[in-house]
């Protein structure tokens, strides 16, 4: 490290390269030793310059064809040497450039030179100097000086608006990868762009582990000039970010897992680390932490691309000094004795045997100095779990007293998981004697992206954290309806139950524990054999009114259904379904019940208190928010984990006061049903009118590509195979094609016969896979003219699955992690809707490259699928809302000779399909490459809905 105490210039024996450091002793300026001297640039020097020149002037001055007259020239005559001052460089008064430290010449003298880390002296350059190296040399006033330096500046700006012409990063990126992609090459083969600018940039420094590791991605050479290549190299983290992170699904690498920036941000905020403390980040991934913190970095990466990678952006970040990210196994070194100060990491998505999240914190907490501070992102399920090996690090934690926070984040921010984290703060050897228990997973916002659904408000949630803590203390320290933050006692806490929602959720003041109203009855493990078979979806949404009888289920056994049952006599039936809690009662039933493990609790009132109020008492949002927060799981909530006793409840003393809820549960209910059957009723109504028009569309679609067939066949002479490819944009074989109007048939069929004026039969609800169905959409929707993607992740998963007695944990891999209910017929319906006024209204004759992007996400507990095109957007004034409404139609004032299509039907009848599955939404963003967005909300799903 060198330290500089006066303006000084740095300057180079070749190619003039120089820069300026404008340091006093006040406020001095600090540099890393440099690596080695080059051929290209030679030794640098550095001079500190006169009070009366200026720096600026200086370099003007050399930038012009005066550098080489003065390094050959300089002459810094006569030197008087203080007693024990070593000089360096002086033969015969003359300067001679000596190397001292690594490749920095020093002109000057240094009190300490073997050590070379502080010049506080140096041979000033002098007007003296100048003249003589230069010939005739005046020195301007500073004044002038000042003139003659923004004269240099405008002139250099003239130079550079002609030398470099403007590009676009992102525009080159996606050509290159748009280009690669038709070529066949691997889809990764942006990553090897990203390679050839890291090698054009870094030169011969770059890192020689890294271009072996990536050098194995394809490379479409000649689709960009050495001048565009040479000008993303000069912006490596634009591209680095435009290659990997920016455009989320469609251009991640399925090697790696690249954190949000805004989740980066937000734990970084959390940590607070001083500046001067080294920090050890374990499982370093793409070094997102390593770029946004200041300080010193410690880290591994174990997956060789990964690193890679990261490296790059070390490079690109220009931090590569400070950081330290080696290629090796993290676990191997969280077992030797290195403590640090300062831990950072987001492990939560290693599933490997041995390794679960558990072990992982257990780990990172041995590794943490006393005084330290440890700042983790884990699965939520580290919050509930019981599990030996992840229940008692957690209870170390909490008997040490060393969680300071505990945040939920939302769990539709991280790109190709659906498993909620939560962010946890840790000091160790610093007893808290508060936590602070937070829930940031309403905070999200629509993202601009086609690729990504939302991101994390991360800045409000901290605002309003803040703000909740501070009026919990004024208030008296209770929490209130809207919360998302409370300080509890650790004295105060459920069992070793971390989860922030369960704290969240006012309680009433004098309330009574639920156990003093109920009982649970207890389950057992059955053979199968069981009649009555029970999930959360089976079970009526109001039913207080009479009791529920369960019906016989033998022909729908369901063999999952592990789980039974014995009632005899009254008892409540509670289960959560799309995040809501469904409470039904039985009175005098004699019987056994069977249903999947953690789906169903059955409660026995205790005595004195009748069924139909205990069930009317759980349906009260107080009382159903803490049961809904405690069962809260993974991916489905498991109402095994209810304790009865976390449970407080009003307390209705007096049969009046408890016939009153009895009647207003019911009459909230009763409204609710009526209400139902008017909108049934509209439905109804519209149904011919919806029918009539979903033809039209089939017969549109039917025509065109009868057309294009037909088009097909009289060029080639009326010679056509099913190998044949048909269509520039979206080309197909001519057997696609064919099978794509058999379908479309098929589809007229099924409209003519539901043409009548009974419901519409829209077959059985049944469990939809949304990537799937998507992917089934495509291949039997697909034309021509129009390219259609699906962008959305693949929907598999692993799946762990507590064993609640012995606490161990397998494993079992699903094709559909996230599943929402609705009938087929019905969701390709409202596809036909929003891809039929994408193909009538949206895309032009003259427009080569029509697409329309289908990307799904599960959010807040609902699926949400998105259907975007890049056509044309909504025409100056329509608003989004306007495209919902009825007999609007985004054809108006246009002239076509369809105009039986443009009946102003389609958007109004996505609306109308969309009521009873959830919501819909359209999104205009006339400058974005999608300007149209279809966000359809699904709200029947396997998933926990967050409330």
């Amino acid at each position: 490290m060198r330290k500089f105490t006066k303006p000084t210039l740095l300057v180079t024996t070749k190619e003039a390269k120089m820069v300026m450091i404008l340091a006093s002793a006040k406020n001095p300026v600090f540099i890393c030793p440099f690596e080695n001297s080059s051929e290209e640039y030679g030794y640098i020097l550095a001079f500190s310059i006169m009070p009366s020149i200026s720096p600026e002037y200086v370099y003007y001055l050399c930038n012009y064809d005066l550098w080489d007259k003065i390094i050959n020239n300089i002459n810094i005559g006569h030197i008087e040497c203080r007693e024990n001052d070593i000089v360096w460089g002086v033969v015969d008064g003359t300067v001679s450039w000596n190397r001292i430290g690594k490749n920095v010449l020093w002109c000057g003298y240094s009190e300490n030179p073997n050590n070379c880390s502080s010049y506080e002296s140096a041979f000033p350059l002098e007007p003296k100097m100048l003249k003589d190296a230069i010939g005739d040399f005046i020195l301007p006033s500073r004044e002038k000086q000042n003139e003659l330096i923004e004269e240099a500046k405008e002139q250099e700006a003239k130079f550079a608006s002609f030398a470099e012409p403007e590009y676009s990063v992102g525009e080159l990126v996606d050509r290159y990868t748009m280009n690669a992609h038709m070529h066949g090459l691997f889809r990764n083969s942006s990553i090897r762009l990203l390679l050839e600018c890291y090698i054009l940039s870094a030169g011969e420094s770059a890192n020689k582990d890294v271009v072996k590791i990536l050098s194995d991605f394809p490379f479409q050479k000649d689709v960009l000039s050495e001048e565009e290549m040479r000008f993303l190299s000069q912006h490596l983290e634009d591209v680095f970010q435009r290659v990997i992170s920016s455009n989320g699904v469609s251009f991640q690498p399925s090697f790696g897992f690249v954190q949000p920036q805004e989740v980066t941000d937000f734990m970084c905020s959390l940590a607070s680390f001083p500046n001067d403390v080294k920090v050890y980040n374990p499982f370093a991934g793409a070094d997102s932490y390593a770029i946004a913190l200041p300080n010193p970095i410690d880290g591994e990466e174990i997956n060789a691309e990964t690193w890679a990678l990261g490296q790059i952006r070390l490079f690109a970040a220009g931090v590569t000094s400070r950081t330290n990210i080696k290629l090796g196994d993290s676990f191997a070194s969280m077992d030797d004795e290195k403590k640090y100060k300062a831990i950072i990491t987001s492990p939560a998505y290693l599933m490997e045997k041995g390794q679960r999240i558990g072990d992982i914190v257990g780990h990172l907490y041995s590794k943490l100095e006393d005084g330290g501070t440890l700042v983790c992102i884990v699965s939520a399920g580290f919050l509930f779990d019981q599990s030996q090996a992840t229940k008692s690090i957690r209870m170390k934690l909490i008997e040490d007293r060393t969680l300071k926070a505990v945040i939920s984040l939302p769990s539709n921010i991280f790109i190709g998981t659906g498993i909620s984290q939560a962010a946890l703060v840790i000091t160790k050897g610093v007893e808290n004697e508060d936590i602070i228990l937070a829930d940031a997973s309403g905070f999200t916002r629509f993202s601009k992206s086609v690729y990504r659904q939302t991101t994390f408000d991360w800045e409000q949630f901290v605002k309003d954290m803040e703000d909740d803590l501070v009026d919990f203390g004024e208030r008296g320290e209770y929490v209130v309806e809207g919360d998302v933050a409370t300080m509890v006692k650790y004295s105060e806490l459920n069992c070793s139950n971390l989860t922030p929602k369960i704290y969240l959720n006012p309680r009433p003041k004098d309330g009574k524990p639920l156990s003093d109203f109920a009982t649970e009855i207890k389950e057992s493990r059955g053979d199968g054999n069981t009649e009555y078979n029970l999930v959360g979806s089976s079970l009526p949404e109001a039913l207080h009114s009479k009791p529920f009888a369960p019906q016989k289920c033998v022909e729908k056994k369901a063999t999952s259904a592990r789980n039974h049952v014995a009632i005899s006599g009254d008892a409540v039936l509670i289960s959560i379904v799309s995040g809501n809690l469904r409470t039904v009662y039985v009175e005098n039933f004699h019987d056994k019940i069977a249903f999947p493990p953690g789906f169903i609790k059955v409660l026995q009132p205790s005595e004195g208190v009748s069924a139909q109020f205990l069930a009317a008492l759980l349906s009260t949002k107080m009382v159903a928010d803490q049961i809904t927060a405690q069962a809260k799981g993974l991916t489905i909530p498991r109402l095994n984990r209810l304790d009865l006793s976390q449970v407080l409840v009003p307390d209705y003393q007096s049969e009046e006061e408890r016939q009153k809820l009895i009647n207003d549960v019911l009459t909230s209910e009763m409204g609710d049903m009526a209400l139902e059957l008017h909108e049934a009723h509209e439905r109804y109504k519209r149904e011919v009118r919806s029918t009539r028009h979903a033809m039209i569309q089939t017969l549109s679609a039917l025509s065109s590509n009868w057309q294009q067939m037909n088009m097909f066949a009289q060029k080639r002479g009326g010679q056509i195979s099913f190998n044949d490819i048909i269509g520039r944009v979206n080309p197909i074989s001519v057997e696609n094609l064919m099978g794509s109007i058999g379908y479309a048939i098929s589809t007229l069929e099924r409209q003519v016969e539901s043409l009548r004026l009974e419901k519409a039969d829209w077959g059985e609800e049944v469990e939809i896979n949304p990537y799937g169905f998507i992917e089934d959409y495509i291949r039997t929707h697909s034309t021509p003219n129009i390219r259609m993607v699906n962008v959305g992740n693949d929907n598999t998963a692993d799946i762990p699955d507590i064993n609640e007695e012995t606490g161990d944990v397998t494993y079992y891999h699903t094709d559909a992690m996230n599943v929402f209910t609705a009938p087929m017929r019905l969701v390709e319906r409202i596809f036909n809707n929003i891809v039929a006024n994408a193909k009538a209204h949206g895309f032009t004759s003259d427009k080569s490259d029509n697409e329309i992007r289908f990307d799904w996400q599960e959010v807040n507990g609902d699926i949400v699928i998105t259907i975007a095109n890049n056509g044309l957007p909504l025409k100056e004034g329509v608003t989004s809302d306007d495209v919902l409404m009825s007999g609007f139609s985004t054809a108006l004032n246009e002239s076509s000779s369809e105009g039986t299509l443009h009946s102003g039907q389609g958007g109004f009848e996505i609306k109308s399909l969309m009521e009873g599955l959830g919501s819909v939404e359209v999104k205009s963003e006339p400058d974005a490459e999608f300007p149209v967005i279809y966000r359809l909300t699904f709200t029947n799903t396997n998933t926990v809905k967050i409330l």
